[in-house]
Order: structure tokens, then sequence, then C-alpha cells
């Protein structure tokens, strides 16, 4: 199985690692999509979200990434969170999960990452083939699971 995810300083920029909406228990489920017009890479269609793999880094720890389904009856009053890694809503496969990929290749200017780091920026799996847009607004990680 394969599975995209995406983070970068886009989405704190806009303030959509913040939003209430990521923290309703049926996005959390994966019952329902997080619908925001601002949920974009680039000029794509809007990005539709696994939330319940979606991981969120809790009171500024990034080493510890939660999944989204974890959150699910957790009082996160008086907690910092955010969204920290969108897991993007795919079939599992390696040909879906590139299919969005192809998609903001065309529309940015993206370049795949050769080189792997020793430290997994996405807490599961193993990740195959980073992408980085040239603003530094984007990284797009394809992860085999």
């Amino acid at each position: 199985m394969y599975a995209l995810y995406a983070w970068g300083n886009f989405i704190s920029e806009v303030g959509l690692d913040r939003r209430p909406a990521w923290l309703d228990p049926a996005v959390l489920r994966g019952e329902q999509q997080v619908i925001d017009e601002s949920l974009m890479i680039g000029d794509t269609d809007t990005l539709l979200v696994d939330g319940p793999n979606t991981l969120f880094e809790i009171d500024d720890d990034d080493k510890n990434l939660v999944p989204g389904s974890e959150l699910i009856g957790r009082d996160l009053s008086g907690v910092t969170w955010r969204v920290a890694r969108i897991r993007a809503a795919t079939d599992g496969t390696r040909e879906d999960a590139l299919r969005i990929v192809a998609a903001a290749e065309e529309d940015g200017d993206y370049s795949e990452e050769d080189e792997r780091h020793e430290y997994n920026s996405v807490p599961v799996g193993e990740i195959v083939t980073l992408w980085e847009d040239d603003h530094g607004q984007w990284t797009l990680a394809l992860v085999e699971l």
C-alpha cells in the first residue's frame, strides 16, 4: 500500500493547519471531508483528505506526530495543536498517489528530491520519493506503508 502526504509553509501561512474543522469527529473517523477552498496544491482541485491518517502535532512536539483517529474524543481545549502532515485520500495504490502528484506537477514548479533523509519526516512507512515546489510552499511524499 502507498500513501501521499503533503505539508509545507502554505498551510501555516493561511492558517489552514489550525482550523477547527480538522477536529470534527466525522473528519477524524473518515466519514466527512475538510471542505476549504484554501486546501489546494497550487491551482489543482481541492485536495481530498484522509482525516484518520492525517498527522497532528500536539503541544509543539514535532517528533511524535499523532494520527487523527487517535484524537477522537480527546479534549484538546488548552492544548496547542496543528495539522503537520496531510494525508491525501487515495485508494492505496501507487498509481492513485502519483495521479495527485502529476496534477500538482502540471500546475507548478515541482522537483523530485533524490536524496533520502535520515530523519523520516513522515513517521509511518518508508518514503519512496519526495517532491518540493520551487517556492518552498509544499512538500509531497510518496510513502510505502
